[in-house]
């Protein structure tokens, strides 16, 4: 398994939100979902920020059990787990104070379906779309990030790292 450090520069406003009660959770799970030539990305239709999908880990939840509940509820599949992959420790730097705040790990989670039925869609203006793995180095470009997902820059610059290390080599 590999260990990544990652250091994600923020507006500060979200070194407030990182701080919030629902942010602390144990670890994020992030879903590497594996369709042979294929893999799954949840993308904004409106402005093209993506990420690869997954969710907090619950009180009393393994791994495995945070996988297939996110997987169930935001890709509609049922999975099986084959291996963690990575975890990356993330430090948020406020872009304007320079206050770091380490948030939960990213936990990568490579996994197949095994059953259910790929959703299309998953919240408003989310897509979920299947990327060639030989055609992902469209994902690796630099990419604005929308003020509306300014907090959520760790979960695009895990999936890219998690992209660049999976599909690049």
């Amino acid at each position: 398994m590999l260990q990544h450090e990652l250091s994600v520069e923020v507006e500060p406003r979200c070194i407030s939100v990182w701080k919030e009660p629902w942010a602390k959770r144990f670890a994020r799970v992030t879903l590497l979902v594996d369709f042979d030539d294929h893999f799954a990305i949840v993308v904004d239709a409106s402005n093209g920020f993506w990420f690869l999908p997954g969710g907090g880990v619950e009180e009393d939840e393994s791994i495995e059990e945070t996988a297939k509940r996110e997987a169930a509820e935001e890709l509609g599949l049922e999975i099986k787990v084959d291996r963690i992959v990575e975890t990356f420790r993330v430090t948020l730097i406020s872009r304007k104070t320079g206050e770091q705040l380490e948030i939960h790990p990213f936990i990568v989670v490579h996994a197949t379906g095994t059953g259910g039925r790929l959703k299309t869609g998953y919240a408003p203006n989310r897509k979920i779309v299947l990327v060639r793995k030989d055609e992902c180095d469209g994902l690796l470009r630099e990419l604005e990030v929308p003020e509306e997902y300014e907090c959520m820059k760790p979960y695009l610059y895990v999936s890219k790292e998690t992209v660049r290390e999976f599909f690049r080599h």
